[in-house]
């Protein structure tokens, strides 16, 4: 980033920007300053250059400050873009088609470094047609709109600057709003807010957003080293002290998470809406019960900071974390969290499919996941972070647990450990079910029974089979001997009653009858059937020496199956021994 920085302040037409004046006339201003610079006036005074990015432009020596403390402290990209943008208002037409190029290449381009956020009409527009082919009007319209949009984001960099005017007199006004005089090219006059410059005269979607709660989630958590008094950490253990640092680990990685998932209410879920890109069914089925999830986070994490308030030393941690996981507070946390994780994968698909399909989606999300906030994640990586939440707070808990002294404080956390064991174990079997499920789905949307047409008891028995009826227990591939000369790749579906072995032809999954013989296919007869009912078949080992096992069945139209012994059918064999089904030795 520094580079980009770097090559645009090199650009000669940068120079206008920040020198709009010849350059004794800078000068002078440092030499002999003006009224506005001299010591007899108050630092509010001076502090009162910053408050509008016009005024700042205005004065050389405040942009270069401005610039420099922006560069240090803050994403530059919008300043930087907004600058930039300002180059265009006195270019000529060929000036203008080789600027925009540069202009896209450095804050538009998807894989540029100082990219921003791009309103949704521009980013549509350059999905479709390359930048060097707009035309200059285009060109000069998207310049200004990419500019508007990063007015409120250079506000939000000029607030923090101290300087908050108290006037002694405040007359009363009937108008809340003002409205601005000053035009913005040919002549088009806009509210006092939307204006690039000028202070926001109502809070943009953004900033409603911003709860305050977000605003302390967005600095990083003190570290209890750098709080506790240096006596007080020389008085402790070296095994009080690692307990500590796991506390702490604990805490900030707790503010992490919730940051993040906060991430996941603001920067998606509450645009998505607003802007009418999806419905609030669609959201709740995507993010489900994002909000209680994000409400009984932040809810621990302001339980462990309370722990922290007496020297950043926690000394019993042990019932917070019972009252987080155990009891009836845990069994809502496992049922939420339960809901939201078993459906991350669906919820990824549904996405990858939206943006594939709706071009505007597609770069509502883009542009989402370039924002600061995001922290160069994208979608996909921030939807599985409460999955990954609940596998780390076992081996938190423990390692606390191992570091504690008190026998009843150890108790209670090892308790706490465990019941985060049992809330994961859940949640994994919870997300394996939805997954399973999902597989079936798409197992009977391209199931083909045709194949079964051979035997007429088999497909008037199975010509409707409805695969997400049942439970899956395994999937995965087998190579199916049919004779010694004959094998077949097929794909094994292992249900609760089922076996079921599917043959992929294109994009199908095909049920088909084999045969050992012609013969046999011509009279229909001694057929070896694809579906198998567990509850009349036994598995063994074919007495051979080899690497194969048979499952024997007693349908008419069947008389034994022998597949390639590998995992999956070792796999088949345990669950068929929890059936109680038959499995005989190799000699019986």
């Amino acid at each position: 980033m520094i580079i980009s920085v770097l090559t645009f302040l090199s650009n000669p037409l940068t120079y206008s920007i920040l020198y709009p004046s010849p350059p004794h006339s800078l000068i002078s201003t440092v030499s002999n300053p003006p009224p506005s610079l001299c010591p007899s006036q108050t630092v509010d005074d001076h502090s009162s250059h910053f408050t509008s990015i016009e005024l700042v432009k205005s004065r050389p020596t405040h942009l270069l400050v401005f610039l420099q403390h922006v560069i240090l402290q803050f994403d530059c990209s919008s300043l930087l873009c907004y600058l930039h943008a300002d180059l265009f208002k006195n270019l000529s037409t060929k000036e203008t088609k080789k600027q925009f190029v540069e202009f896209y290449n450095s804050f538009l381009d998807k894989s540029a470094i100082l990219r921003v956020q791009i309103p949704h009409n521009v980013s549509f527009e350059l999905d479709r047609t390359r930048p060097d082919l707009l035309s200059e009007e285009q060109q000069r319209k998207f310049v200004q709109d990419v500019q508007l949009a990063q007015a409120p984001e250079i506000i939000l960099i000029l607030s923090p600057i101290p300087f908050i005017p108290i006037p002694l007199y405040l007359p009363h006004s009937s108008s809340p709003v003002l409205l601005s005089s000053i035009s913005v090219d040919e002549g088009v006059l806009l509210p006092e807010g939307v204006l690039p410059g000028l202070s926001l005269s109502g809070p943009t979607p953004q900033q409603e957003e911003q709860d305050p709660r977000l605003l302390e989630l967005e600095q990083d958590p003190p570290n209890w080293r750098e709080h506790t008094p240096p006596d007080t950490l020389k008085d402790l253990s070296k095994k009080e002290t690692k307990r500590q640092e796991v506390i702490n680990e604990l805490f900030a990685t707790e503010h992490a998470h919730v940051r993040m998932l906060s991430v996941l209410q603001t920067v998606f879920w509450k645009p998505l809406e607003r802007e009418e890109l999806m419905t609030a069914t669609e959201l709740a089925t995507i993010f489900p019960s994002l909000d209680e999830i994000i409400d009984m986070h932040y809810a621990f994490y302001e339980h462990l900071k309370k722990l922290r308030q007496h020297n950043f030393i926690v000394k019993a941690i042990g019932t917070t974390l019972l009252n987080r996981f155990g009891g009836t507070e845990g069994e809502w946390f496992q049922k939420l969290t339960s809901r939201f994780c078993s459906h991350q994968t669906w919820a990824l698909e549904q996405l990858k499919m939206r943006q594939k399909k709706d071009p505007r989606f597609n770069s509502f999300i883009l542009e989402a996941e370039s924002r600061p906030q995001c922290r160069r994640l994208q979608l996909k990586d921030i939807i599985p972070t409460e999955m990954q939440r609940l596998t780390k707070y076992p081996l938190l808990l423990e390692n606390i647990a191992k570091c504690t002294e008190d026998t009843l404080e150890k108790e209670s956390i090892q308790q706490s450990a465990e019941c985060c064991r049992k809330i994961l174990n859940h949640v994994n079997e919870e997300v394996k079910q939805m997954e399973n499920l999902l597989t079936l789905k798409d197992y009977q949307r391209r199931l083909d029974t045709s194949g079964l047409k051979p035997s007429n008891e088999l497909y008037l028995e199975y010509k409707y089979l409805d695969l997400a009826q049942r439970r899956m227990i395994y999937e995965g591939p087998l190579t199916w001997r049919v004779t010694k000369e004959k094998t077949l790749e097929v794909q094994c579906v292992l249900l609760g009653d089922l076996l079921v072995l599917l043959q992929k032809q294109d994009d199908k999954m095909v049920l088909k009858c084999q045969s050992k013989s012609n013969i046999a296919v011509q009279e229909g007869k001694q057929m070896l059937s694809p579906i198998i009912k567990l509850d009349s078949a036994f598995l063994r080992e074919v007495a051979t020496g080899d690497t194969r096992t048979s499952l024997n069945t007693s349908f008419e139209c069947t008389n034994h199956i022998t597949v390639q012994k590998d995992s999956n059918i070792s796999k088949i064999h345990r669950y068929m021994d929890t059936r109680s089904v038959k499995a005989p030795s190799p000699h019986s």
